[in-house]
């Protein structure tokens, strides 16, 4: 199936196109122009995403782009790969002068991970090392790119809601 077919889902149960998988160095994107997910950049040295990145298929953010997730799981998940996911938070971020949250969720096959269900039930080693990343990032893409906060279940919902509804306009 091309990416541009996925389904969004549900508010409760939205699919999310793994681009990065947790641990990962190299930034894919998915490029509408040609449908398909294509190398966009590259960290160096120890700089790591934390979790699996990708795009909620269906959306329209605020950057002009696919509204963006970060998926938490047990194992980093393969590039390309359709993740059914909950919502449990939104990371509000800034790139280049432009709105660009981050919906934090958690793949729903984890029957490991059902006890995650807000943000305020993320470890905070785990919530400390997606702000790092964040504080790194500016640097090593040479991107004025910063984060303001990390919200919870209810604000991602309304992010969510909003792009998937402004996508079907």
């Amino acid at each position: 199936m091309p990416f541009e077919k996925v389904p969004f889902g549900s508010i409760e149960a939205f699919n999310v196109v793994v681009e990065v998988p947790a641990g990962g160095q190299k930034k894919y994107e998915y490029d509408p122009e040609i449908n398909a997910i294509r190398l966009d950049k590259v960290l160096y040295g120890r700089e790591k995403f934390p979790l699996n990145y990708g795009h909620i298929p269906q959306t329209f953010a605020h950057d002009d782009g696919l509204l963006d997730a970060f998926v938490f799981s047990t194992y980093p998940i393969t590039t390309g790969t359709v993740v059914a996911c909950r919502t449990i938070g939104i990371l509000k971020v800034t790139d280049e002068g432009k709105k660009d949250d981050k919906i934090l969720a958690v793949a729903i096959a984890e029957t490991g991970l059902e006890h995650l269900q807000d943000i305020a039930d993320i470890p905070k080693d785990q919530l400390k090392s997606i702000e790092d990343f964040y504080k790194m990032l500016p640097q090593a893409w040479n991107k004025n790119i910063s984060y303001t906060e990390i919200l919870g279940k209810n604000e991602a919902v309304k992010e969510l809601q909003a792009a998937w509804k402004f996508s079907e306009d």
